[in-house]
């Protein structure tokens, strides 16, 4: 691997990215063309681009075939993409390697190209002016590439594996298809070797969600050195502005924008009796994973769905559904048919064309002007593109609950992930975002916001960069900072918690210290059990609060996703928190944007092995994952256990973690519940951390929880509060430990209002 080579690097940076498959071109790219022309080629193009805007990168080639002749539907290719040469900003062009034959063929079927390609590249490469720096491959056939030239020229070599072959494999299985079909169709057995290769010989791994990280990559080995890293996309937010700059006096607005909006209500227009109605929108390729009959379906079988909002559905391009792939071409006939038996005519628009450049975010943007609904309705969706460009341009989303969306939702609290095959569940939550005037502000005004803080691509780059400084042997003699804004000096973990020297300050924990500036005291209370559980003592408690007329804060320390603490939040009238400690400690969330505060993430990920721990827990049988919505997170992995588990079992648990080589915390609650946590996470350790940082030291400190995921916050040096409903076996620790913690007899938020008087506070 390149990082255990010694080699003398200059200060010259060309990199290489590869994109073999699908129909690469800087310009009005036809997203759903074909199977291999979907969001993989806007996230390769996006990211080549961000990548060379950075002042340390000298040059950036997106590579790709050159191709001539017919597309696979039959139709003839542009002839853009027969051009070797495509610039696409000062630093960065797409480069075409042409082969023997460059007709257009499937990925299944690219397989006899690569030795070709590769030989031709390699030549390529050395005739350029820069040193190739590193070389990233997409999919596994640009992996095979890449891997193979990192090899001749001693590299470091990146790899997304993006779809893999092994969960394909699986989902083929359960739609019917034989092993030998399998084979001989897609080449599959071929395609899983050739992705244990690429893992086997990458520097680093990058995805794009966790989900992505935990579930795609299961079924193969990675080398315990290999670093595999989250990484979410940024999103072009020139695109995608917010559909409400329409409406702002003096705003500028491109004519290609304008004339796509017209473009787009004329097309609508030839479909719908009343353009007028709200909009439900669904964007997909015509391909059975993506779940679009069940759309139909709810929306034809739903009377108040009908009678309140149109379907429009642009799934992928097409010329002549005759000439189309046989999954293409049966999902549009199956589209067309249920049309048909819904009578959905004047009601359902399902055009034929739509450019991804200009239309697409035009079609959000109309879609939020008449404060409609945005439906992905796959039944698994390894990231989620189309929801983050939703949510930018203020449109809410449903989305299926299995995979990349629902890390969206954590992060932008701007739709509803749901079980897509639940046709009840899914109408009553598109019914639930048309009808809710309330929610559907709340979600559309999180989406612009929370999309702008976490899925930029500047952000994505500097977090990049952070993972080539551990592979690339000269990256940290080229730069004294590892991205474009200040370094982050994080702690060695000798340092933690006290005497910690401090990280440089971000913008976030200067809003905090604003905000905090005439606060006295702080309350971080756990949710479930303890803030919660009986409404007339809530209020008293939250009435209490606001008669201390700002001197108090609310903060919340939860075993909780984000995303679930807006939820219960909602349904308990309590206000969002500015301080939120979630996942048990592993996630901090602050401010009234509810910006994830990275800097925490940062010193956690430093000594976290997912993918390893995950591993050795299948080992122990009585140990299963949980698979609710948000149960598994970043820096959380969460089980059941099949037996109560002992404060002894929790020490040998934890033990046998720590000698492997994956030191965690291992946290029992409420008798069925596992937590693994890094070792340097927890409630306490988050709230240590964060009060280490802000410029306040004379804050008055209170801490309640009610379960022995909150002893790691009431053994702190802080004023404690165990509620009276607490957990016989959190109370049987208090009491061994003899712990300064107040045991409550009322329980709930009346112990904490107990405790706050026993304390001298109210």
């Amino acid at each position: 691997m390149a990082n255990q080579r010694s080699l003398v690097w200059g200060v010259l940076m060309y990199v290489q990215i590869l994109s073999l498959h699908g129909l690469v071109r800087g310009d009005s790219i036809e997203m759903g063309r074909d199977a291999d022309t979907g969001g993989q080629v806007r996230y390769v193009l996006d990211l080549a681009v961000a990548l060379a805007e950075d002042p340390r990168i000298t040059q950036v080639d997106l590579i790709t075939r050159r191709l001539r002749g017919l597309a696979t539907d039959g139709q003839p290719l542009d002839e853009s993409y027969s051009r070797e040469i495509e610039p696409l900003s000062p630093r960065c062009r797409i480069v075409r390697i042409s082969c023997t034959d460059d007709q257009y063929v499937r990925k299944e079927d690219l397989w006899p190209y690569l030795d070709e390609f590769t030989k031709s590249l390699e030549a390529f490469t050395r005739q350029q002016p820069w040193p190739l720096a590193w070389i990233h491959g997409h999919y596994a056939d640009a992996g095979v590439v890449a891997r193979n030239l990192a090899r001749q020229l001693q590299v470091p070599f990146l790899f997304t594996g993006h779809s893999l072959g092994k969960p394909k494999l699986d989902y083929l299985a359960s739609e019917g298809w034989s092993h030998e079909k399998a084979n001989r169709l897609l080449h599959i057995d071929h395609r899983i070797s050739e992705e244990q290769s690429c893992l086997n010989a990458a520097d680093a791994v990058i995805t794009s969600t966790l989900h992505e990280k935990l579930s795609q990559y299961q079924g193969y080995q990675i080398p315990e050195e290999t670093i595999v890293e989250v990484i979410a996309p940024g999103l072009d937010l020139k695109r995608f502005f917010p559909y409400y700059n329409y409406e702002l006096p003096g705003e500028e607005i491109g004519e290609g924008f304008k004339q796509a909006r017209s473009r787009m209500q004329r097309q609508l227009a030839r479909f719908l009796a009343d353009p007028q109605k709200k909009l439900i929108l669904a964007l997909c390729r015509p391909d059975r994973r993506k779940n679009i009959q069940s759309l139909i379906q709810a929306y034809g079988e739903s009377p108040e769905l009908r009678a309140i909002a149109n379907l429009a559905v642009f799934a992928g391009i097409r010329e002549d559904i005759n000439t189309m792939s046989g999954n293409e071409r049966e999902v549009l006939t199956d589209i067309l048919l249920l049309m048909d038996r819904y009578d959905l005519y004047g009601k359902m628009a399902i055009p034929k064309r739509h450019d991804s450049e200009l239309d697409v975010p035009e079609l959000y943007r109309l879609a939020a002007s008449g404060r409609g609904v945005f439906v992905n309705s796959a039944f698994i969706e390894l990231f989620g593109l189309t929801t983050i460009e939703a949510s930018a341009t203020g449109l809410p989303f449903i989305a299926t609950e299995n995979g990349g969306p629902q890390d969206i939702v954590a992060l932008c609290n701007s739709g509803i992930v749901l079980d897509v095959t639940d046709q009840q569940a899914l109408t009553a939550g598109i019914l639930r975002l048309l009808t809710d005037g309330d929610l559907w502000n709340e979600y559309s005004n999180n989406g612009i916001q929370n999309v702008r803080s976490h899925y930029a691509w500047k952000a994505h780059i500097e977090h990049y960069l952070r993972v080539i400084s551990r592979i690339h042997p000269g990256w940290n003699s080229i730069s004294d900072s590892l991205s474009s804004s200040a370094t982050l000096n994080l702690p060695s973990q000798s340092d933690h918690p006290s005497g910690r020297t401090a990280i440089n300050r971000s913008s976030l924990m200067e809003k905090l210290d604003q905000r905090l500036e005439n606060v006295s005291g702080l309350l971080i209370t756990d949710i479930d059990g303890t803030l919660l559980g009986d409404r007339e003592s809530l209020q008293e408690l939250l009435d209490w609060m606001e008669a201390q007329q700002g001197q108090w804060m609310l903060g919340v320390a939860t075993g909780r996703a984000p995303a679930l603490v807006y939820e219960v939040c909602r349904e308990w009238n309590v206000p969002y928190p500015e301080i939120m400690i979630a996942s048990v400690g592993s996630e901090i969330v602050l401010g009234d944007q509810h910006e994830h505060w990275p800097e925490w993430s940062d010193w956690l990920g430093e000594s976290w092995h997912p993918s390893k721990i995950a591993e050795l827990i299948s080992r122990t049988g009585w140990l299963v994952p949980q698979t609710e919505p948000h149960s598994q997170r970043p820096f959380k992995l969460s089980y059941l256990t099949t037996r109560t588990l002992s404060a002894e079992q929790e020490l040998f648990l934890k033990e046998h973690l720590f000698a492997a080589g994956c030191p965690c915390q291992v946290i029992a609650s409420h008798g069925q519940y596992v937590d693994i946590l890094p070792e340097r996470s927890g409630k306490g350790a988050a709230l240590d951390f964060l009060m280490s940082q802000i410029s306040r030291s004379d804050l008055q400190i209170v801490v309640a929880g009610d379960s022995c995921n909150d002893w790691d916050l009431l053994k702190r040096p802080y004023s404690a509060i165990a509620v009276g409903n607490s957990e016989p076996l959190l109370k049987e620790r208090i009491r061994q430990e003899q712990a300064d913690v107040y045991l409550a007899q009322r329980h709930f938020a009346a112990g904490i209002l107990e405790g706050l008087s026993y304390l001298g506070l109210r």
